[in-house]
């Protein structure tokens, strides 16, 4: 009786595939999310790249550096809308048998005092519909090494394509996350300040000294990236750009001219304040020591007090290392000039 219908569950107790088009945002992205667990990050890659230029190579996420085959990045929604619709269509697939096999009763069923007839009702039709974009992303992105162009929002490190880890990009992502987390600070302050005043208070402090930190790594971090690359460069000793006097040697050295050129005396004062108080924060708690007062030339703390940190200052400090940044930064451009 239900030979049409029987004929398609034992053909579907093997493996089926189920295919589904993906839409490219308006700007020709596709939709890609990390499959690491612990990230789950989603970006887009132009979609003409992904198919010219990943090929089946593995694929990189752009914030965690996770890599994984290109077959790996589909996004939970695509995942989701996918597994929608491949269910509708197993319906829509078994409705059509059912409805038939009732067509072949009723075609068939004797006729007499007592008849009867079979009537299949439910869905019998399940359109394939392409997996819709994500809203474009506003940061787009061209690997400097490979030209695969992708797209993010927040800080991005890596190249989805070649796995790139470009310095430049690193340090001005970090050099806006401060100055995001500056601009925003009154917001948070006060959202915070609605639940916990105390709370409030702490995470404010907390996120301003922590500035400090992130400053000072990412003007180390760029400069053993560069310095590296230059004709000449020697091995370097462990965490010697955190020493401002002998990172202003090495590149005296390798180029002719190192921080007290790049910088006006006033700045590389700001900047030699900031290398200081992030090894006062980090080592002694931010209680202000003979070393604090000797290095960094700042007289207005007594030696036991606490170092307080203030937006201003932090402002003063982003605008020193982004100027330095660029002249490290402009080292290599000159390099690949010539």
């Amino acid at each position: 009786m239900f030979k049409n219908t029987l004929k398609l569950l034992n053909s579907l107790q093997g493996q089926s595939t189920y295919k589904m088009d993906i839409l490219p945002d308006e700007d020709g992205y596709w939709d890609k999310e990390c499959p690491n667990q612990e990230c789950l990050s989603k970006f887009k890659v132009n979609a003409e790249d992904w198919k010219n230029l990943f090929s089946n190579n593995n694929a990189f996420c752009p914030f965690c550096g996770h890599s994984d085959s290109s077959d790996k990045w589909w996004t939970t929604e695509q995942i989701e809308q996918a597994k929608y619709q491949a269910v509708k269509n197993v319906k829509a697939q078994v409705g059509r048998a059912l409805q038939q096999d009732a067509r072949d009763y009723n075609r068939t069923a004797p006729k007499g005092l007592i008849s009867m007839s079979m009537k299949f009702s439910g869905i019998t039709h399940a359109a394939n519909l392409p997996a819709k974009a994500l809203e474009e992303m506003r940061q787009k992105i061209t690997c400097e090494q490979c030209d695969a162009k992708y797209a993010v929002i927040g800080s991005a490190f890596y190249c989805p394509r070649c796995g790139h880890n470009s310095a430049k990009l690193t340090f001005n992502n970090t050099i806006e996350k401060v100055k995001s987390k500056i601009n925003h600070l009154d917001i948070i302050r006060k959202t915070i300040a609605e639940h916990d005043k105390d709370e409030a208070e702490r995470t404010y402090t907390s996120l301003l000294e922590s500035s400090i930190s992130d400053l000072v790594v990412a003007i180390q971090r760029l400069c053993e990236c560069i310095y590296v690359q230059l004709p000449g460069a020697k091995a370097l000793k462990r965490n010697i750009f955190q020493r401002l006097d002998d990172g202003n040697t090495l590149w005296k050295e390798i180029c002719g001219n190192g921080y007290t050129d790049w910088l006006a005396p006033d700045e590389f004062s700001l900047l030699k304040k900031c290398f200081q108080q992030r090894h006062l924060l980090q080592h002694q708690m931010g209680i202000v020591d003979v070393d604090y007062i000797s290095k960094s030339g700042d007289t207005s703390y007594k030696i036991g007090q606490k170092l307080i940190v203030k937006e201003k200052n932090i402002l003063l400090y982003t605008g020193v290392a982004e100027k330095l940044g660029q002249q490290i930064i402009s080292l290599l451009d000159h390099k690949k000039d010539q």
